[in-house]
């Protein structure tokens, strides 16, 4: 099962966390990668992943459509208005549009990095 974890956490933290990365890199020493996704408030979060686009990203993982037109159709939303939306849950990292396979149009194929979401107050 591959989780997504998103991070609550004051920016103060964020940085002195960079900071204390750079340092150890600079260094040589082993440096396990940051988590990208962290955000300072719970409704920072909520604007990032709102009710319509944790809907897109359960009926991506659950429907596994073929396209994002098939998508809009499963959802019973506008294409340009879920397009946004998948380009959100790209940006963090919740999804991806590959091309599928032996595909003749230049249709995307949107698909789930994460089974399930994990949230953590740091």
């Amino acid at each position: 099962m591959k989780i997504k974890k998103i991070v609550i956490k004051s920016s103060e933290s964020s940085f002195a966390e960079l900071m204390d990365f750079a340092k150890k890199f600079e260094r040589g020493e082993k440096v396990t990668p940051l988590i990208s996704e962290s955000f300072e408030s719970l409704e920072a979060v909520r604007k990032m992943l709102s009710d319509g686009r944790l809907e897109l990203w359960r009926t991506i993982r659950d429907k596994k459509p073929n396209s994002i037109t098939e998508l809009t159709k499963m959802v019973g939303r506008n294409f340009s208005d879920v397009h946004q939306d998948l380009n959100v849950l790209v940006s963090v990292g919740l999804v991806c549009l590959r091309k599928p396979k032996n595909a003749q149009t230049r249709a995307l194929k949107p698909v789930s990095l994460a089974d399930k979401l994990e949230f953590e107050v740091a």
